[in-house]
C-alpha cells in the first residue's frame, strides 16, 4: 500500500535495488510523472509527441535511476530529472531527424531548439515548473483536510480576489475571510515544505 508520508529518498533506494518490485515504480511514477511531462512541454513539442517522449523518459528513467547518486550540494534531484528528460529528448528528435531529413524538418527545426537550451536554462525551467508543480499537488493533497470556504478563500486569494468580495460570496464577515486565510496559508506552506522535503530530498 501507498503511503504518502514515506521519503522519496526511501523510494528512490527502493527503485534502485535488484528486486524494485511494479508497486515501487508505480508509486515513482505517480509522484513525477506530471512533473516531467511539463518539462517536456517546454520543449515547444505537440501534444502526442509530448505524451510518447514522457514513456521513453521514463523508460529511461528505470535504467538509469540505479546509478543515480544522491549529492545534495552538487545537484537536486529535480534538476537531475530534468537533464535526464532532456537528453532523451534531444536523442528522440536525432534520430527521426535524421532518417528523412527532407520529410522530417518539424524534427530537425525542434532538435535545434532543444540544443539551443544551455544547462542554465533548463535549471531555470526546472525550478520554475518545479514550483508549480509542488503548489498544484500540495493544494490537491489539502483538499481532504480543510474545510471548503478556506479553500475558496485560498483560491480567492490566488486570483487577487478583494477580501469584500470572496466575504459576500461566502456570506460571512472579511474578518473571517482574513483567519480563513491565514489558516490556508499556514496549511499550504507546510504541505510545500513537506512536499519538496519528500520528492526533491
Amino acid at each position: 500500500m501507498k503511503d504518502q508520508y514515506k521519503t522519496r529518498f526511501t523510494l528512490i533506494q527502493r527503485i534502485q535495488t535488484k528486486d524494485r518490485d511494479d508497486a515501487t515504480w508505480e508509486d515513482f511514477v505517480d509522484s513525477y510523472e506530471n512533473y516531467i511531462y511539463v518539462i517536456i512541454k517546454n520543449f515547444k513539442l505537440n501534444p502526442s509527441l509530448c505524451q510518447d517522449l514522457l514513456q521513453n523518459v521514463l523508460l529511461q528513467l528505470w535504467k538509469d535511476l540505479p546509478k543515480f547518486e544522491y549529492r545534495p550540494n552538487k545537484c537536486r534531484f529535480r534538476t537531475w530529472l530534468s537533464v535526464v528528460t532532456k537528453n532523451v529528448v534531444r536523442t528522440y528528435l536525432k534520430s527521426k531527424a535524421g532518417r528523412n531529413e527532407k520529410q522530417n524538418i518539424e524534427y530537425s527545426s525542434a532538435l535545434h531548439s532543444v540544443d539551443n537550451i544551455s544547462d542554465s536554462e533548463i535549471e531555470e525551467i526546472a525550478e520554475k515548473e518545479w514550483k508549480v508543480f509542488i503548489l498544484e499537488k500540495a493544494l490537491d493533497n489539502l483538499r481532504s483536510s480543510i474545510s471548503e470556504r478556506i479553500m475558496i478563500v485560498l483560491q480567492d486569494s490566488f486570483n487577487n480576489t478583494p477580501t469584500k468580495t470572496t466575504a459576500e460570496k461566502l456570506g460571512t464577515k472579511e474578518a473571517s475571510i482574513r483567519v480563513y486565510r491565514q489558516r490556508g496559508t499556514n496549511a499550504l506552506k507546510k504541505e510545500v515544505l513537506r512536499l519538496n522535503t519528500e520528492l526533491d530530498m
